[in-house]
C-alpha cells in the first residue's frame, strides 16, 4: 500500500522517500500546486513518516507506534504547525519568531525537529523577513515545510532557499474515479459538475458535495437564465442572494462564461464543456449572449472578483453584476 495520502501524489511521495533514503533532506521545503491538490496532507504524511518508529514497507507511518500516537493526539514534541490565527487574516511575525525558537531546540523524541507553515503566502512582510533568518541559518537537523498555492506571493529570497515540490491536480478521469469512490451516493452525472465547481480538484469537489453546493448552484443558474430570458428581475434576485458569498458566485460565473465562449467558438459539439451547466443551459446562455457579450462579461467578472475582496458594499456589487448581465442579453 502506498504511503501517499492520495493516488495522484504517488510520484511526489516516491521522490520524497528517495531523498530521505539518500540522506540528502534539505532544511527547507516548499510544497506548491493549485488549491485542493493535497499539499498539506502530503506534508503531514511526510512528517509523520519521518517521526514514525516502525514505518511500513512503502514508507508510510505505521500509525501505532508511540511517535504516531503522539502525532495523532497533536502532542508530538518535535512537530508543530503554524497557520493563520482564528481572529487574524495573516501569519504574524511573532508566530515566526516562536517558530524559530521551536526549531532551534534539541529534538526530544524523533530524529529531528519538523514544522509545517501554511499557507506560507499569508505571512506579513515582517514575518517573511523573520523566516528568512531561519532559512539562512537552519538549526541542526530541523526541517521546515512551507505549503503554498501562490508561491510567487512569497519573497524570492524565501523561495530560493527551499527545495520545491510542485504538485499537480489529477487528470479528469482519475479525479472522477477517486470522487466516485469518495462520495458513492453522488450520481455519476453530477461528478463532472462538482469537479468543475472545484476547479478540477477532487478534494474540493468532495467538500462541495458534502455541503450540497451543486443543488444550490443549479438553482442559481436557473435564476440567471431566467434573468436573461426576462422571467426574473434584478431586484428579485438581489433580494434572494444578498447574503450569498459574492466571490463564490463570481467564480462560478467565470466558469460558466468560459463554457459559453467555448460553445460560441467551437459549436455545440466542437468542444468539451467543464460540466458546470447542462447542454440545454449552455444553449440558452449562448442564445441570449453573443460572443462579444460573453467576452465583455468575462472581463467584467475579473474586475468584480477583485472588488469582492475589498470593503465595497456587496449588495451594490451584486446588483451591478445582475444589471450588466440583463443588459447584455439579446432580446
Amino acid at each position: 500500500m502506498s504511503g501517499a495520502p492520495f493516488p495522484w501524489l504517488e510520484e511526489a511521495w516516491c521522490a520524497l522517500l528517495e531523498r530521505r533514503r539518500s540522506g540528502r533532506l534539505p532544511h527547507g521545503w516548499l510544497f506548491t500546486g493549485p488549491a485542493g491538490t493535497g499539499k498539506l496532507a502530503l506534508a503531514r504524511a511526510f512528517c509523520q513518516a519521518i517521526q514514525c518508529e516502525s514505518p511500513l514497507a512503502r514508507g508510510a507511518a505505521c500509525g501505532h507506534c508511540h511517535g504516531c500516537r503522539m502525532w495523532q493526539a497533536g502532542a508530538h514534541p518535535d512537530l508543530t504547525e503554524v497557520t493563520i490565527p482564528e481572529d487574524k487574516t495573516r501569519i504574524l511575525v511573532d508566530q515566526i519568531r516562536a517558530l524559530g525558537d521551536f526549531m532551534s531546540l534539541s529534538r526530544s523524541h524523533g530524529p529531528c525537529r519538523m514544522a509545517i507553515l501554511w499557507p506560507a503566502d499569508a505571512m506579513t512582510e515582517n514575518a517573511a523577513n523573520s523566516l528568512l533568518k531561519t532559512l539562512e541559518e537552519p538549526p541542526g537537523d530541523a526541517i521546515l515545510i512551507l505549503v503554498s498555492a501562490h508561491p510567487f506571493h512569497l519573497p524570492a529570497t524565501v523561495r530560493s532557499r527551499c527545495q520545491q515540490i510542485k504538485l499537480a491536480l489529477p487528470s479528469r478521469p482519475e479525479a472522477r474515479r477517486w470522487l466516485a469512490g469518495a462520495v458513492p451516493d453522488i450520481p455519476e452525472g453530477d461528478l463532472d459538475a462538482l469537479l468543475a465547481l472545484g476547479h478540477g480538484s477532487p478534494l474540493r469537489a468532495r467538500a462541495l458535495a458534502e455541503q450540497e453546493a451543486l443543488p444550490q448552484w443549479r438553482a442559481q443558474l436557473d435564476a440567471l437564465l431566467g434573468l436573461l430570458q426576462g422571467r426574473k428581475g434584478v431586484v428579485e434576485l438581489s433580494e434572494q442572494w444578498h447574503k450569498a458569498p459574492l466571490d463564490v458566485l463570481v467564480d462560478r460565473l467565470q466558469i460558466l462564461m468560459a463554457d459559453g465562449i467555448c460553445r460560441h467558438m467551437t459549436g455545440a459539439d466542437g468542444g468539451r464543456s467543464s460540466g458546470v451547466a447542462t447542454p440545454k443551459a449552455l444553449e440558452i446562455l449562448t442564445e441570449r449572449l453573443d460572443p462579444a457579450a460573453c467576452f465583455h462579461f468575462q472581463g467584467r467578472l475579473c474586475e468584480w472578483r477583485r472588488l469582492a475582496d475589498t470593503p465595497i458594499n456587496p449588495q451594490v456589487l451584486l446588483e451591478d453584476i445582475l444589471v450588466t448581465l440583463r443588459d447584455l442579453a439579446q432580446t
